[in-house]
């Protein structure tokens, strides 16, 4: 189970959609970032990271799998 922890993200609005085949993650920041190049590319890496690690566990082999 996920941990409850504070929000840290005040303003953001987040939208979520789990099918059987995808999931769709959405962020509306509610404000302009003025993200640079560097932010993007930093910001894009740590979501990759972020949702590979949620969605590990679901990828590792069951037994019905083989």
């Amino acid at each position: 189970m996920a941990v409850k922890t504070p929000c840290q993200t005040s303003g953001a609005v987040y939208g979520m959609s789990v099918r059987p085949s995808s999931a769709t993650v959405h962020v509306d920041f509610g404000r302009d970032l003025s993200l640079t190049q560097q932010d993007v590319q930093l910001l894009e890496a740590n979501l990759h990271n972020a949702v590979e690690l949620a969605l590990a566990p679901f990828f590792i082999a069951r037994p019905s799998d083989d």
